[in-house]
Protein backbone atom coordinates (compact mmCIF):
# COMPACT_ATOMS: atom_id res chain seq x y z
CA UNK A 1 0.00 0.00 0.00
CA UNK A 2 1.50 3.67 -1.10
CA UNK A 3 0.74 6.69 0.17
CA UNK A 4 1.71 10.30 -0.65
CA UNK A 5 3.05 13.13 1.53
CA UNK A 6 4.82 16.76 0.33
CA UNK A 7 7.55 18.50 2.90
CA UNK A 8 9.00 21.60 1.54
CA UNK A 9 12.22 19.67 1.29
CA UNK A 10 12.97 15.69 2.08
CA UNK A 11 17.07 15.32 3.24
CA UNK A 12 18.57 11.70 1.93
CA UNK A 13 20.98 10.71 4.91
CA UNK A 14 21.04 11.41 8.53
CA UNK A 15 24.84 11.13 8.61
CA UNK A 16 26.41 14.74 10.10
CA UNK A 17 25.57 16.38 6.33
CA UNK A 18 22.05 15.41 6.62
CA UNK A 19 21.79 16.29 9.95
CA UNK A 20 22.34 19.69 9.92
CA UNK A 21 20.66 19.95 6.47
CA UNK A 22 17.45 19.15 8.15
CA UNK A 23 18.30 21.32 11.29
CA UNK A 24 18.90 24.14 9.69
CA UNK A 25 15.38 23.73 7.02
CA UNK A 26 13.42 22.97 9.57
CA UNK A 27 14.72 25.95 11.89
CA UNK A 28 13.94 28.16 8.64
CA UNK A 29 10.34 27.04 9.19
CA UNK A 30 10.43 24.36 7.06
CA UNK A 31 8.70 21.41 6.84
CA UNK A 32 11.54 18.61 6.40
CA UNK A 33 11.44 14.71 6.32
CA UNK A 34 14.68 12.65 6.53
CA UNK A 35 15.39 9.29 4.93
CA UNK A 36 17.93 6.99 6.29
CA UNK A 37 18.35 3.77 4.53
CA UNK A 38 19.81 2.09 7.62
CA UNK A 39 17.54 0.66 10.23
CA UNK A 40 18.06 3.68 12.81
CA UNK A 41 19.91 7.19 12.24
CA UNK A 42 23.44 8.52 12.23
CA UNK A 43 24.68 7.23 8.90
CA UNK A 44 28.73 5.41 8.73
CA UNK A 45 29.65 7.93 10.75
CA UNK A 46 27.76 7.03 13.89
CA UNK A 47 26.91 3.06 13.28
CA UNK A 48 30.42 1.93 11.76
CA UNK A 49 33.39 5.14 11.03
CA UNK A 50 34.48 7.86 13.59
CA UNK A 51 31.96 7.09 16.39
CA UNK A 52 32.77 3.32 16.96
CA UNK A 53 36.43 3.99 15.78
CA UNK A 54 36.95 6.24 18.14
CA UNK A 55 35.43 4.65 20.95
CA UNK A 56 37.40 1.01 20.66
CA UNK A 57 40.32 3.50 20.30
CA UNK A 58 39.90 4.98 23.34
CA UNK A 59 39.05 1.68 24.87
CA UNK A 60 41.95 -0.14 24.00
CA UNK A 61 44.05 2.51 24.97
CA UNK A 62 42.82 3.39 28.68
CA UNK A 63 43.69 -0.68 28.58
CA UNK A 64 46.59 -0.34 27.47
CA UNK A 65 47.64 2.39 30.35
CA UNK A 66 45.92 0.39 33.07
CA UNK A 67 48.16 -2.80 31.96
CA UNK A 68 51.02 -0.93 32.18
CA UNK A 69 50.75 1.14 35.10
CA UNK A 70 52.29 -0.15 38.07
CA UNK A 71 50.03 1.23 40.63
CA UNK A 72 47.44 -1.58 39.89
CA UNK A 73 48.77 -4.76 40.82
CA UNK A 74 47.25 -8.56 40.00
CA UNK A 75 44.68 -8.03 42.31
CA UNK A 76 43.28 -5.49 39.91
CA UNK A 77 44.31 -7.02 36.85
CA UNK A 78 42.38 -10.45 37.68
CA UNK A 79 39.73 -9.32 35.91
CA UNK A 80 40.74 -9.15 32.30
CA UNK A 81 38.98 -6.54 30.26
CA UNK A 82 38.63 -8.12 27.22
CA UNK A 83 37.65 -7.41 23.47
CA UNK A 84 33.64 -8.38 23.67
CA UNK A 85 33.59 -5.55 26.36
CA UNK A 86 34.97 -3.18 24.15
CA UNK A 87 32.38 -3.89 22.12
CA UNK A 88 29.78 -3.55 24.05
CA UNK A 89 31.48 -0.05 25.08
CA UNK A 90 31.08 0.70 21.67
CA UNK A 91 27.80 -0.53 20.89
CA UNK A 92 26.57 1.63 23.93
CA UNK A 93 28.08 4.48 22.53
CA UNK A 94 26.78 4.42 19.33
CA UNK A 95 23.04 3.70 20.67
CA UNK A 96 23.94 7.12 22.81
CA UNK A 97 24.50 8.83 19.34
CA UNK A 98 20.98 7.17 17.89
CA UNK A 99 19.24 8.51 21.25
CA UNK A 100 20.56 11.98 21.37
CA UNK A 101 20.71 12.71 17.29
CA UNK A 102 16.64 11.12 17.24
CA UNK A 103 16.04 13.75 20.05
CA UNK A 104 17.16 16.49 17.58
CA UNK A 105 14.67 15.20 14.73
CA UNK A 106 11.78 14.62 17.54
CA UNK A 107 12.47 18.19 18.97
CA UNK A 108 11.93 20.16 15.86
CA UNK A 109 9.25 17.92 14.59
CA UNK A 110 11.44 16.36 11.53
CA UNK A 111 9.30 13.55 9.97
CA UNK A 112 11.69 9.88 10.15
CA UNK A 113 11.64 7.26 6.90
CA UNK A 114 13.57 4.85 6.79
CA UNK A 115 14.09 2.68 3.21
CA UNK A 116 15.35 3.01 -0.08
CA UNK A 117 14.52 6.12 -2.11
CA UNK A 118 14.60 6.47 -5.85
CA UNK A 119 13.26 9.31 -8.27
CA UNK A 120 9.98 9.26 -9.71
CA UNK A 121 11.29 12.94 -10.76
CA UNK A 122 13.05 16.18 -9.74
CA UNK A 123 10.48 16.46 -7.08
CA UNK A 124 9.19 12.87 -6.40
CA UNK A 125 11.09 9.96 -4.30
CA UNK A 126 9.51 6.45 -4.36
CA UNK A 127 10.32 5.27 -0.98
CA UNK A 128 10.74 1.30 -0.51
CA UNK A 129 10.74 1.03 3.31
CA UNK A 130 12.69 -1.20 5.35
CA UNK A 131 9.21 -3.34 6.17
CA UNK A 132 8.70 -3.53 2.58
CA UNK A 133 5.74 -1.12 1.98
CA UNK A 134 5.97 1.86 -0.66
CA UNK A 135 5.79 5.77 -0.08
CA UNK A 136 5.75 8.54 -2.84
CA UNK A 137 6.66 11.66 -0.99
CA UNK A 138 7.22 15.00 -2.81
CA UNK A 139 8.84 18.25 -2.02
CA UNK A 140 9.74 21.53 -3.16
CA UNK A 141 13.68 20.73 -2.32
CA UNK A 142 15.49 17.29 -2.19
CA UNK A 143 18.86 16.75 -0.72
CA UNK A 144 20.97 14.55 -1.11
CA UNK A 145 23.61 13.79 1.82
CA UNK A 146 25.04 10.30 1.47
CA UNK A 147 28.03 10.67 2.90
Amino acid sequence: MSNKQHYDAIVIGTGPGGEGASMKLTKGGKRVAVIERESSIGGGCTHWGTIPSKALRHAVTRMIEFQQNPLYDERFRSGRIGFAAMLKHSDNVIRKQVDLRGGFYARNRVDMHFGDASFVDRNTLQLQKNDGSTETLTADNIVLAVG
